[in-house]
């Protein structure tokens, strides 16, 4: 499949690759929608097998961050970039010149951190370009906006608060860690497990959470779970183990096919999409650029209310969530 074909499938809109060989930088700026408004989207920085599957995984990030914009109903498009990861990669003067690459844009496009990207890189960009939000928490603006997705997901089910409930966090990054804590705050029993065992352990003394076997956190018995490391792990099978009422979490594309989201359904599990629970950030980041100042975290709650609208209209039409998420998304994207 030649690029334009990769373009057409995830209806994108322009793909820009960035080389500069002397930094050892090869990077894709993919940009998916600016009908709403600029393109918002992060760095991510990995090593990857090739060109093409550089490029398949930035246009996929990139049409999900239009989604995540369009369903919290911000004036913002998706776009995504990825730096493909080697041994020649100049981390310091390779971002600089990411940064000017962006700057090119002309304000089309404006970024943030992503996976394998640190923020010591978001200031090397912010050294070519002001289009940058180089020192906003992700990690919390991500984990209040999973909060506020978990709440409106127990209020779905006319069980309000989370107080008392059991909550099992798969995955202790910077997300999964800081929504321990939170849950804890809120007087959540909380479940951790992590491949790391020392992020676990760090946790249980930190918030009293309780260490449970990466392998055992799919099946272990709680009011919700939620996945915040890898994506791909709700398969038709793996829904078959789970023991919980809720899932919402902060990984991208939980779902191993949309034949999860129907098994998830057909077993009376509310499952939150994970482009609308792990919006908090995208959300904190586009307004505060439109603002040209720094704002509360408590603008991360509305993805609430977005999470309420995608499980009412679910239920009233009888569809998964995912499937009726994507549909809403489209449509304010048409």
């Amino acid at each position: 499949m030649n690029s334009f074909d990769l373009l057409a499938q995830f209806g994108a809109e322009s793909v820009q690759f960035v080389s500069d060989e002397a930094r050892g930088l090869h990077a894709i700026i993919a940009v998916h929608s600016t009908r709403r408004g600029p393109a918002f989207g992060g760095i991510r920085t990995l090593s990857y097998s090739g060109v093409n599957a550089a490029l398949t995984d930035a246009l996929r990030l990139a049409q999900h961050m239009s989604y995540k914009a369009a369903l919290a109903d911000l004036k913002a498009g998706g776009g995504k970039i990825v730096v493909m990861k080697t041994d020649r990669l100049d981390r310091n003067l390779a971002f600089v010149a990411l940064g000017r690459a962006i700057d090119r844009l002309g304000g089309s496009f404006f970024t943030g951190l992503d996976v394998g990207t640190t923020y010591e890189d978001l200031e090397n960009v912010a050294k070519g370009t002001a289009q940058v939000a180089s020192h906003l928490d992700f990690g919390r603006a991500t984990a209040r906006g999973c909060m506020a997705a978990l709440k409106a997901a127990f209020e779905h089910l006319g069980q309000p608060g989370l107080r008392g409930k059991t909550v099992a966090v798969q995955g202790l990054g910077s997300v999964g860690r800081e929504l321990a804590r939170m849950l804890a705050q809120a007087q959540a029993r909380v479940l951790v497990a992590d491949i790391q065992e020392e992020a676990a352990q760090s946790a249980a003394r930190e918030i009293g959470a309780e260490v449970v076997k990466p392998g055992g956190i799919l099946s272990v018995s709680c009011d919700a779970l939620a996945p915040c490391a890898l994506g791909g792990i709700l398969t038709p099978s793996a829904v078959k183990s789970l023991r919980c009422q809720v899932v919402a979490g902060s990984a991208n594309n939980q779902l191993a096919s949309p034949a999860a989201g129907k098994a998830l359904q057909a077993r009376g599990i509310v499952y939150v999409p994970d482009f609308v629970a792990n919006a908090g950030a995208l959300i904190k980041g586009v307004l505060e650029h439109q603002a040209g100042k720094e704002l509360g975290f408590d603008v991360v709650d509305r993805v609430g209310e977005s999470t309420q609208a995608v499980l009412d209209r679910a239920k009233a039409e009888g569809r998964p969530p995912a499937e009726v998420a994507e549909r809403i998304a489209l449509e304010r994207l048409a």
